[in-house]
């Protein structure tokens, strides 16, 4: 079964996980034509719940997006437990997961965990307006990656920069 089948999405997302936001910059721009790139904090306290092998957790990572098709996206875990800390810590640098556009997060858990793919993380409200909602599953085993379904919220917060 295809992912989007799987998931109920389409791909829309490649996502890095890096040891260090600003020289992944320089590089992926240099070598993928990434610029220009929206680049933010984002932390548990954005959202409105995060979970992490279904508890609670605080994490904090510097993120990029572009607005390429499929986007790019950089992720530097800064802190607290996550699926980027952990992916770096046992993998290194390198591709992380796939995103999906869904239509609901909701449904597209309930499939993958009947099928056997484990919710790794989660969070919901990390919108200005309180929405979005998104879900990491652990499709290493048959990916060598995860993929991660996303309701995209209707608005971010403005950047912290956009580089270059």
């Amino acid at each position: 079964m295809l992912a989007e089948e799987l998931v109920g999405g389409r791909l829309f997302q490649i996502a890095f996980v890096v040891p260090d936001l600003q020289s992944a910059l320089d590089r992926y721009t240099a070598l993928l034509s990434g610029a220009p790139w929206r680049c933010y904090t984002f932390s548990a306290a954005w959202h409105s719940s995060a979970e992490y092998r279904g508890r609670p957790t605080d994490f904090v990572a510097r993120l990029a997006l572009n607005d390429g098709s499929p986007q790019l996206e950089l992720i530097e875990p800064v802190s607290g437990p996550s699926t980027h800390a952990d992916w770096l810590d046992e993998r290194g640098e390198g591709v992380h997961h796939l995103g999906l556009l869904v239509e609901s997060v909701t449904a597209a858990r309930s499939r993958m965990e009947r099928t056997g793919y484990e919710t790794v993380q989660a969070g919901s409200g990390f919108g200005v307006d309180g929405d979005g909602e998104y879900a990491y599953f652990d499709t290493r085993r048959d990916l060598g990656l995860l993929l991660e379904a996303v309701e995209p919220p209707g608005r971010l917060p403005d950047p912290e920069r956009v580089w270059p």
